[in-house]
């Protein structure tokens, strides 16, 4: 509405704008009432940057503060599997396990078996080098053993054996055990009173093959107030 107003008061300021100084030059007349405002200008072009203001206060010396802890949250996907670490140290002994079962007897056929234990019941003490001992006294007459002839013990089956003697000497005993012409071992002992010595071995022997006891020096062998043994037995048949 103002719009309007102005634009039909314009014309008419204009028109007595020009008739004044006629009327002014001709006549003297009353002075008329103010114009009405002009339109408001553009606005103008922005100023200059003032100057730079004083540095302020320093603020607020805060420190940071720890909120609480939060709820847990939902657990993750599985990741992927690691190298494989080193082999760890051994675990400590487990329980003792209980007692097994009696095992079975071994049962030898007849046939199989080759055993015998014989001491030596003769008076000779003195054994000159390289005489075979003969052991003639059993210790299992009432079983089915092998037997010793003049002190030499002969294979009835092939396979594997174990020969043991023990002797009882004065002074020197000096033995060796005898498979045919080879002499498989020879100990010596020496006492200034009475020894006991021995001596064993496992030998392999094919049927009829022969081992025996011999003396390797002079021999004090005594069988008196004690005894000197020659034991053997198959270990097993080849």
């Amino acid at each position: 509405m103002v719009s309007l107003l102005v634009h039909a008061l314009l014309p008419v300021s204009i028109l007595l704008w020009t008739v004044n100084p006629a009327i002014s030059d001709t006549c003297t007349g009353y002075r008329g009432f103010p114009g009405v405002p002009g339109i408001p200008g553009t606005h103008g072009a922005n100023g200059k940057d003032g100057p730079k203001g004083e540095k302020g206060d320093p603020g607020d010396n805060t420190q940071q503060m720890r909120g609480p802890k939060g709820d847990q949250g939902i657990p993750g996907y599985p990741g992927r599997p690691g190298l494989r670490g080193d082999e760890g140290l051994p675990g400590p002994p487990g329980p003792k396990g209980q007692k097994g079962q009696k095992g079975a007897v071994a049962e030898v056929p007849e046939d199989k078996r080759s055993f015998f234990s014989y001491k030596k019941t003769s008076g000779r003490t003195t054994f000159t080098p390289h005489r075979v001992i003969e052991f003639d006294g059993s210790f299992s007459p009432e079983y089915d053993g092998e037997t010793l002839s003049s002190g030499f013990f002969t294979a009835r089956l092939s396979g594997i054996y174990f020969f043991v003697y023990h002797i009882s000497a004065t002074q020197t005993a000096c033995l060796y055990i005898k498979k045919e012409e080879q002499i498989l071992v020879n100990l010596c002992d020496m006492s200034q009173g009475v020894l006991v010595t021995s001596g064993s071995i496992v030998v392999d022997l094919r049927q009829g093959e022969s081992v025996s006891v011999h003396t390797s020096r002079t021999s004090q062998i005594i069988s008196k107030d004690a005894d000197s043994t020659f034991t053997g037995f198959l270990l097993f048949p080849s």
